[in-house]
């Protein structure tokens, strides 16, 4: 073989393998999955009395995905995997069906995982402080940028659904028959009958329709520097002299780089 052939052979084996080599990371949803359990199983391990082969409930959420996707305003490398991950739910085993319940706290964990390059997102349940700061390191790994009103709203829808500070309910209400669809459902929840229920909520609807009716239900979104500052309402927890609660102002700013602050809640001014 003369020098010139050999050394056309090793280029031409040089070009095969490259793309072997140095080609991007890309991981599936299988691998994305494991990935998720193993990062709740993790946490719960650490947190709760969980064993290593006890039963995870590993839900992907493509509806979650589709919000982030529109927040990050089709910016992405990859896809984003993203899972709903519960020690409860229903194991079907080759004999039996078994339903797992927990009943200390809400045990539900959601965990993002780039297709990329494996990164894992510990978004949901890790800590108020963690997951919102895991949050946060999604979106700039993502170079997410924020140049509208509208994608700053879809910021914030995003924030909500995955209520990286476990606020109890940050949906907003958008009509005043949301306003009184959700204060009956606090007054029956805290009644100790139907019929108790219902007289504790029509007290509270009588007083409370005419004073909420003229508010402002709609989310608005107002420019903050370099940002935006998205504004909705939201209903308070019932107490036992308010079983109906009353409206909040939630607010929450979402910066030209995605940086999102802390949600903070305040009194309206009625």
């Amino acid at each position: 073989m003369s020098l010139r052939k050999h050394f056309s052979t090793i280029l031409a084996l040089e070009t095969l393998l490259t793309p072997l080599v140095f080609a991007d990371p890309q991981i599936g949803e299988q691998a994305a999955r494991e990935l998720a359990s193993n990062v709740a199983r993790a946490e719960l391990s650490s947190t709760v009395h969980f064993k290593s082969d006890q039963f995870l409930n590993v839900r992907r959420d493509e509806e979650l995905e589709q919000a982030l996707a529109i927040a990050a305003n089709g910016r992405r490398d990859g896809l984003v995997f993203i899972y709903k991950i519960s020690p409860d739910g229903i194991e079907i085993r080759d004999n039996a069906i078994v339903h797992h319940i927990t009943t200390d706290g809400d045990p539900a964990l959601i965990v993002a995982v780039r297709s990329a390059n494996g990164g894992t997102y510990r978004i949901h349940g890790f800590g108020r402080g963690e997951s919102r700061a895991e949050f946060e390191k999604l979106l700039t790994e993502l170079k997410v940028q924020v140049t509208s009103p509208d994608q700053a709203e879809a910021v914030a829808d995003l924030y909500r659904k995955v209520n990286p500070e476990s606020y109890e309910d940050l949906a907003p209400i958008l009509r005043l028959i949301e306003l009184k669809q959700a204060a009956e459902r606090q007054c029956q929840g805290v009644a100790k009958s139907f019929d108790a229920g219902e007289r504790a909520f029509d007290a509270w609807w009588k007083h409370a329709e005419p004073l909420y009716a003229p508010l402002p239900f709609r989310q608005k979104v107002v420019s903050r520097g370099k940002g935006y500052l998205v504004e909705w309402i939201v209903l308070s927890s019932p107490s036992a002299e308010n079983c109906g609660g009353a409206p909040l102002r939630a607010q929450l700013e979402v910066s030209a780089d995605g940086h999102v602050s802390k949600t903070s809640v305040s009194l309206l001014q009625e």
